[in-house]
This record gives C-alpha cells, sequence and structure tokens, in this order.
C-alpha cells in the first residue's frame, strides 16, 4: 500500500510545526517538564478517545512491544530533540538531525526484514539529503554540544520506527497512541526531577504546550502509527526529507527566522524524495512488515 499525498502533506505540515513551537515551549520551561506534561495530557486525552470508541486494546506481547516502541520513538527522541533545543540546538538544525532517518532507516528495515532498496528509494533518499542540506546550508556550523542529545532523539526515533513496524502493526493506533505516551511518563518525570529552573512565561507555555499535545503528540504520533502500517517505518520517515524547509518557512513567523534561497531549492527536492520514497509500493522495504516472513529469511 502507497501512502496517499494528502496524508503525507498533512503529516509534514504536524511534524515541522513541532520544531519551532517547541522552540517556544522549552524557552520558558525546563525540557523534561514540559514534556512530562506533554506526554500525561496526550496519554490521558488519547486514552479518552480510545475508550470512547472502542478501540481495541493491546495485551501481553503486543502491549509489551507497544511499550518498547514508545520509549523509543516518544520518551528517547523528544527528551534528545528537546534538551538540544533547550542547549541552544537551533529548530532548524534539530530538523537537520532528525531528517537523517530516512536513510538509516531504510538500511536498518532492509537488514531487518531481509529485502533490498530498490533503486528509486534510493534515489529518493539521495534527493532527500540533497533537500536537507540545501535548505539548511548556512546553518550546518550551527552544531554545538547540545546537538549530541539531538542525535540520540534521532536514533530512539529511528529504533522506533522499524520496531513500530515489525511487531506492532496490528496495534490500534488510539489505543498505541495512549500506551506509548502513558509509558514514556515515568522516564520523562525522573530526568525533569534533575531540573532546577522553572517555568518564566505560563502564558507561553500553556500556549505552546496546548499546541504539542494536540496536533504533535495525539496528531502527529497518531499519524505516524497509521503511516508505517500503511506504507512502513522507511516510507514515512522519508517525509522528513522536507520537514527542515517547512520547519524554516514556519519559524518565519514563530521565530523571526527568515527563509533562505536554500530553503526553496530544499523544498523543490524534498518533495520530489517524498514522492519517490512514498509512491513506491513495489519497493520491498516500502511495504509492511505484513508482507514479510515473520521469521526472515
Amino acid at each position: 500500500m502507497r501512502i496517499k499525498p494528502g496524508f503525507a502533506a498533512g503529516t509534514v505540515l504536524v511534524w515541522a510545526s513541532g520544531y519551532p513551537v517547541g522552540a517556544l515551549a522549552v524557552a520558558v520551561a525546563p525540557p523534561f517538564l514540559m514534556t512530562t506534561i506533554r506526554f500525561t495530557l496526550a496519554a490521558v486525552l488519547m486514552a479518552l478517545v480510545a475508550l470512547t470508541t472502542s478501540a481495541r486494546w493491546p495485551r501481553g506481547w503486543p502491549l509489551i512491544h507497544t511499550c518498547v516502541a514508545g520509549l523509543l520513538v516518544q520518551a528517547c527522541q523528544f527528551s534528545g530533540v528537546y534538551l538540544g533545543l533547550r542547549m541552544g540546538v537551533p529548530a532548524s538544525v534539530t530538523a537537520l538531525i532528525i531528517s537523517c532517518t530516512p536513510v538509516l532507516t531504510a538500511v536498518v528495515a532492509a537488514q531487518i526484514f531481509h529485502v533490498r532498496i530498490g533503486l528509486r528509494q534510493i534515489t529518493g533518499l539521495m534527493l532527500g539529503i540533497a533537500a536537507v542540506l540545501t535548505a539548511l546550508w548556512n546553518r550546518l556550523g550551527s552544531f554545538g554540544s547540545g546537538a549530541v542529545f539531538t542525535v540520540l532523539g534521532m536514533l530512539g526515533f529511528v529504533a522506533g520506527g522499524v520496531y513500530q513496524q515489525k511487531f506492532c502493526r496490528d496495534t490500534d493506533f488510539r489505543s498505541g497512541n495512549a500506551v506509548q505516551h502513558a509509558v514514556s511518563v515515568p522516564v520523562v518525570g525522573l530526568l525533569a526531577l534533575t531540573e532546577h529552573a522553572g517555568v518564566t512565561d505560563w502564558r507561553q507555555f500553556w500556549l505552546t504546550l496546548t499546541f504539542l499535545v494536540l496536533v504533535n503528540s495525539m496528531g502527529g504520533a497518531s499519524l505516524f502509527l497509521v503511516g508505517v502500517r500503511t506504507g512502513g517505518a522507511a516510507a514515512m520517515t522519508t517525509l522528513s526529507s522536507v520537514v527542515p524547509s517547512v520547519t524554516a518557512l514556519i519559524a518565519w513567523p514563530l521565530l523571526g527566522q527568515v527563509p533562505t534561497a536554500g530553503v526553496v531549492a530544499g523544498l523543490v527536492l524534498g518533495f520530489g524524495a517524498c514522492w519517490l520514497g512514498t509512491s513506491t509500493p513495489s519497493s520491498s522495504v516500502a511495504r509492511t512488515a505484513v508482507e514479510e516472513p515473520a521469521g526472515g529469511r
């Protein structure tokens, strides 16, 4: 199955908005405190959605696998990303690091599912790299020590995406989203106890937190779960190749960062990468784990 253009566009917009809004959030609050509250609210709200819509809840091993995927995709990824933002890593550079996920995910998925990466997908991955570098070429020197945590977050995203595809293909996205956020709360909560700073602007804190919970945690995470089941982890992470350019456009009114010509070029290349990476149902890596032998070959 292929990822539809409308679905892909919506996912990109949701993902891209999270970086500048996240930067605004951690500018006025400790990252782990903010993330703990965000995950708690998202878990409660998604649980209510799952209960009122009679969603099927995972049990036994499916529940354990859902928890592991949640710790990787939610706790690991966002703890690293927000700590990096707090330490001064620009939102656009954060998007750059996270956008390395298509190549890594494709390689890891190919190894896990014992399949070849198709020529069109390889072309898409190369276009994705070009899109990211073109969009952010003038920010490549902006990496600081905080980028180490951002890289750790990116690795969690890669591992979680592939794990999700292999073990959680039958999990309902409503209950799965609730479980994955809930299991991540204790992890980031413990990290929040190490922070000593407080919230400096409660109005900005609640405005950004509300957006992050409703749009990114509930909407973005659900889109990711559905997308991995539909097109596979490699195809979904290909969408991140256009995220830096879209992030730069969104950051213009929010953070006052004027987009460069490279952003426009990155958009063009990124859209090409997304089209190649998500519109090729014949690509073995893009297929869901349902089509792959459970025990390998």
